[in-house]
């Protein structure tokens, strides 16, 4: 194992809940944006399966963790955007057309600042 996997492994180990979720976030944004890319530049096709099967379970992780108990609306309004932006990643994954994930990176962005916002108002 690298430096580098040692650091991450030791950033996720010691991360606050908020932040594992942060770290997710981007580990989605960073498949979005690599898919995109592999996609206009016509190169490595199974690249680009690798990436948004990857942002799919990402997701996928994020709607399994919800608490619908205490999240209310909330979670429910987050479980269907994450349902919108899997609809999208397999969409662009069938047609191999980076114009089905513009809206997905846009929601994933959007949950994301909302998220880091608000792990900053409780944690400071």
């Amino acid at each position: 194992m690298g430096l580098a996997d040692h650091y991450r492994r030791d950033a996720v180990m010691t991360a606050r809940p908020d932040q594992l979720v942060t770290m997710l976030y981007d580990r989605l944004l960073r498949a979005i944006t690599t898919a995109c890319e592999l996609l206009e530049s016509g190169d490595e096709p199974s690249g680009v399966h690798e990436e948004l099967v990857l942002g799919q379970r990402i997701l996928l992780e994020l709607q399994v963790t919800l608490d619908f108990e205490r999240g209310g609306e909330l979670a429910a309004n987050l479980a269907q955007l994450y349902e919108y932006c899997i609809e999208q990643l397999v969409a662009a994954n069938l047609s191999k057309n980076a114009a089905d994930l513009v809206a997905a990176e846009q929601v994933v962005r959007d949950i994301r600042e909302a998220w880091v916002s608000a792990a900053r108002e409780i944690h400071g």
